[in-house]
């Protein structure tokens, strides 16, 4: 197959993607639930939780009820004279993202950090997918798998390289342009 037919199964790929996410999910299933909290158990620090002084990783919250976004954090000095470390995203305004998380505030991830969705749509059957974000270029849909196959290790794997793409990728250069350098 040519890197053009491919290329346009990807992006045909990604435009049915889109729409079963567009059609939403009526029912948040335990299922969905459960996948979202197999991945933040292995993410490990979630938006606004303690960590040390000078801790720097990753972490992941809940965007929507069915949004769950995973992205690079650091330690923000708490509020409050004695206030601990809260793990806040990885911008200099970063702080603000714990309070804002904190009220129900909607975090929308930054353009300045690569970051990961998970979320679900539902066509023949319901499905997870997951999404890379990277400046103010379109979501590209890099795993989807039907809920009922139990992808949690699967979903887990795609996450982790998706994780090491956003260290090692060069910022000048886009998520495709990357993976073409890395011969895929």
């Amino acid at each position: 197959m040519t890197d053009f037919h491919a290329r346009l199964l990807e992006l045909e790929s990604e435009r049915l993607a889109k729409e079963e996410v567009r059609r939403g999910v009526e029912h948040f299933t335990p299922e969905c639930h459960h996948l979202l909290e197999s991945v933040a158990q292995k993410i490990g620090v979630k938006l606004g939780d303690p960590v040390p002084l000078d801790w720097q990783g990753w972490i992941c919250y809940y965007r929507k009820p069915e949004q769950f976004i995973v992205l690079r954090g650091r330690a923000f000095k708490g509020s409050g004279l004695f206030g601990k470390h809260k793990a806040g995203l990885d911008i200099p305004l970063g702080g603000d993202s714990i309070n804002d998380y904190s009220r129900k505030f909607d975090v929308t991830p930054p353009q300045e950090l690569d970051h990961l969705m998970v979320n679900f749509g539902v066509g023949d059957s319901l499905r997870v997918f997951l999404w890379y974000g990277e400046n103010i270029a379109a979501y590209r849909l890099i795993y989807e798998a039907e809920v009922d196959t139990d992808p949690h290790n699967e979903l887990a794997d795609a996450v982790a390289e998706a994780c090491a793409w956003i260290l090692q990728k060069p910022k000048e250069k886009t998520l495709p342009e990357y993976l073409a350098s890395l011969g895929r």
